[in-house]
């Protein structure tokens, strides 16, 4: 059970340290879209190949979500986060080393099986030590780590890969994140005893599986997923076919996460003062739609920056909730479990996504398709969370 001295004195260093560790999540796997246009044609590589790259850090990504959150569950998340994040680190400065697409491709799966620890880690651990009349502030704080790692990597990659080259930024992102691993090993702790209440790990699948409202969620998260990967993936060359530079296209991503970082703050804050979260989640489906599709109307500079930080607001907005909403509905035995799994299906996108643009843009030599194609998928999230049902939280 939960220590509430302890908890209102330590949750926020672990809100802090779940922040970092889903960060650096992102900034490693984000440190690739920037640089494709520098390392494409330095390695030989097709679009089609850039973009199986970002699925590649999926391929691990997904392999390790659910025993991710079984071993959370069952032990807690101290070990599982510090030596993942390390292991990501070490494949994304070995990176720097590639030759070929091949070792390319295999250094992302690894990198990807590091990162698929923390997402369902940092769940459970928030849903630990936060109560849940606060859980929409803590997860909209730690879901806006996507979008910040979009911003942060869309700053500072092209401003490494003009001191140091694209192989010095892998060199650099993969420190930084292994000295985030060394931090949550030192800092992080539990909020409950382990020994008390571990679950048959089938009895636990059976009944995530089973629940319809997790299955609904899950759905939902994987065409919100479509979206958001794809456009991470694929908006930089995008801005960079219409004439701008690496930094200006960078620039133009920067808004976009920057509008997706605020995004999950704000929800966040409603849901907990609602006391419901999927209100919110309607919301962001029905306008994450028409912006997506304005932004790939544009050409000014100008008019990419505005649709660009209004694209990642809308894209981000429901992030928070669904974590918060699936957490709730599996409980706190099963949170990292529940989360696991559900981003396992989440990321069954991101592993499709950026490599059917990819296809599409190689097919048709323009992007004329790949907004549509990529606002299908919260048109299709919008039709499956209207059927989940939630209990209103006091």
């Amino acid at each position: 059970m939960q220590n509430n001295t302890t908890s209102s004195q330590y949750r926020w260093v672990i809100l802090i340290l779940c922040v970092l560790c889903f960060l650096f999540s992102f900034i490693t796997r984000f440190t690739w879209p920037p640089l494709i246009s520098v390392i494409v044609p330095d390695l030989g590589m097709n679009m089609g190949q850039a973009g199986a790259f970002m699925s590649a850090f999926y391929i691990g990504y997904v392999a390790t979500q659910i025993p991710a959150g079984l071993l959370a569950d069952r032990f807690g998340v101290r070990i599982i986060l510090s030596v993942c994040l390390i292991l990501e680190g070490l494949a994304t400065a070995s990176f720097s080393l590639i030759g070929d697409y091949q070792l390319g491709f295999n250094l992302r799966i690894v990198a990807g099986l590091g990162s698929g620890a923390v997402f369902s880690s940092c769940s459970r651990a928030l849903v630990e030590w936060f109560p849940p009349r606060e859980q929409g502030l803590a997860f909209g704080i730690l879901t806006a780590a996507p979008s910040s790692g979009i911003l942060i990597t869309n700053i500072l990659v092209p401003y490494l890969n003009l001191i140091f080259g694209w192989r010095g930024a892998f060199q650099a992102v993969g420190m930084l994140t292994i000295t985030a691993g060394v931090l949550v090993f030192f800092l992080m702790k539990v909020n409950c005893r382990f020994e008390q209440k571990r679950e048959n790990i089938i009895t636990g699948l059976k009944y995530i599986f089973g629940n319809r409202d997790l299955m609904l969620l899950s759905a939902a998260g994987f065409f919100l997923m479509w979206l958001q990967l794809g456009t991470a993936t694929w908006a930089n060359v995008y801005i960079k076919g219409l004439g701008f530079s690496v930094r200006e296209a960078g620039t133009v991503m920067a808004y976009y996460g920057l509008g997706g970082a605020i995004a999950p703050l704000v929800s966040g804050i409603i849901s907990d003062r609602l006391g419901r979260r999927k209100p919110l989640v309607i919301i962001a489906f029905i306008l994450v739609v028409p912006f997506t599709i304005l932004f790939g109307y544009q050409t000014r500079l100008e008019l990419l920056y505005l649709t660009g930080f209004a694209g990642g607001f809308s894209a981000y907005l429901a992030n928070p909730q669904l974590t918060v909403l699936i957490s709730q509905t599996a409980g706190i035995t099963r949170a990292a479990t529940a989360n696991g799994v559900a981003n396992c299906l989440f990321q069954m996108a991101s592993l499709m996504s950026p490599w059917v643009i990819g296809q599409v843009i190689d097919f048709t030599g323009n992007f004329n398709y790949v907004w549509w194609i990529l606002a299908a998928g919260p048109l299709l999230a919008l039709l499956v969370i209207v059927r989940v049902y939630e209990e209103r939280v006091h």
